[in-house]
């Protein structure tokens, strides 16, 4: 068994990285892209050059030409969560700076997949430095209350508020993300350098993923510390698990999702499984249930992301209403985070996740966003906590010394 570092000095250094490692995933990287397509502020460019249409529809037809190649991979790619402007032309989203293109795919050259990504832990020295928070806590209390106003008034159930971090880093991203890959192993990681930007994902969410004319998706509500100690560590688990705040949480997002399946799935075939499920990863404890559905005969990659995108576990419900809102308070653009990134198959299968515990690198500057689900009995400083325990994953980077500032 081989791991992904023998290739590294005959091919490089992998431009995509699939880091799937948990249910049933694939684990793979990628060398170079024959052909790319990209949507930048709502113009479509195949290999660069600008193509008249829809974004979407000129997407598909190119995804359906990829298909057609020998290859069992056609595509990898993202979308970022600001692509919800082209499908919500009708919501007047305010216009923050798009960071990177609304989606990114490319036709990949060089497949290898692999078992393990890394049999021994990379020797690599990347690590992150001068953080800086770009929200202070009285305004993210206020964000709160601003939420809780709507919720008061029924204007939506929940609303999902995030907020960015950064810092720059020391060394070379591929570097990192493999340093964080072998600590954390993330349930659905993913590495991915489109040039002007790289994206180091480690997800642990699974948004959607198709396989034989069945689709799934595994919204994610509800989180609690992993725990210090084994008793710490039950303790939090049960908790989570007793929770009405959070089951209250889960379970919209959960309806949300069965109803956006619905679209596009057979009368009667859509289901929950394991509803409030406890997910135990790095270092944190989630509710996690799959629902899942048989796709209606001819349904194309187009008409699941219309139905689906952007999932409902990172904006809140009713899904329309909660977009706006969060538009109105989150003075950012999140970009890829909260976006999917995935592969798709010739034969049509796919899987992507939910772009969480993700950050963007641009010219040695990394963002790295943080958030969670706000419902009417939220306490805002347990909230404020759950974001700093969601961006625990990154103290294994962290330089030493910015710990002990």
């Amino acid at each position: 068994m081989t791991d992904l570092k023998k290739y590294i000095p005959e091919l490089g250094k992998p431009d995509a990285i699939i880091d799937f490692n948990g249910n049933n995933g694939l684990i793979a990287g990628v060398w170079g892209f024959d052909e790319i397509i990209e949507c930048i502020n709502g113009f479509t460019y195949l290999n660069r050059k600008l193509s008249n249409g829809r974004p979407l529809e000129i997407l598909q037809n190119t995804l359906d030409e990829w298909s057609l190649s020998n290859s069992e991979f056609s595509a990898v790619g993202y979308f970022s969560y600001d692509f919800k402007n082209i499908l919500f032309p009708h919501i007047p989203f305010n216009s923050h700076s798009n960071k990177v293109p609304q989606f990114w795919f490319g036709k990949p050259k060089k497949v290898i997949k692999f078992q393990d990504l890394f049999l021994i832990e990379p020797d690599s020295n990347a690590s992150l430095f001068n953080k800086s928070t770009k929200i202070k806590k009285t305004d993210y209390f206020q964000s709160i209350q601003k939420i809780k106003h709507h919720l008061e008034y029924g204007d939506v159930y929940q609303i999902n508020k995030t907020y960015p971090n950064q810092f720059n880093i020391d060394g070379d991203t591929f570097d990192l993300y493999s340093q964080l890959s072998w600590k954390i192993k993330p349930r659905r990681g993913f590495y991915l350098d489109i040039g002007k930007n790289q994206f180091l994902s480690f997800s642990p969410e699974e948004f959607i993923k198709v396989k034989a004319g069945e689709i799934s998706t595994f919204p994610m509500k509800g989180t609690r510390p992993e725990g210090k100690t084994e008793i710490e560590r039950q303790k939090n688990i049960n908790e989570l698990s007793n929770s009405k705040k959070d089951k209250a949480e889960h379970l919209m997002i959960v309806d949300l999702l069965r109803n956006d399946l619905g679209k596009i799935c057979d009368f009667g075939t859509v289901k929950t499984k394991n509803l409030y499920g406890i997910q135990t990863y790095e270092t944190v404890h989630h509710m996690v249930t799959k629902v899942y559905g048989k796709l209606k005969k001819d349904t194309k990659f187009k008409n699941i992301i219309n139905a689906l995108f952007p999932g409902g576990s990172i904006t809140g419900a009713p899904k329309e209403k909660a977009m706006t809102i969060i538009d109105q308070i989150e003075n950012y653009s999140r970009g890829i985070y909260t976006g999917a990134m995935g592969y798709i198959k010739s034969n049509g299968d796919m899987d992507f996740n939910i772009s969480i515990r993700t950050m963007t690198v641009e010219n040695n500057v990394v963002e790295y966003p943080v958030g969670g689900g706000i419902v009417w009995d939220s306490e805002s400083e347990e909230e404020w906590q759950e974001t700093k325990t969601k961006a625990k994953i990154l103290d294994f980077v962290i330089n030493k010394m910015e710990k002990t500032c």
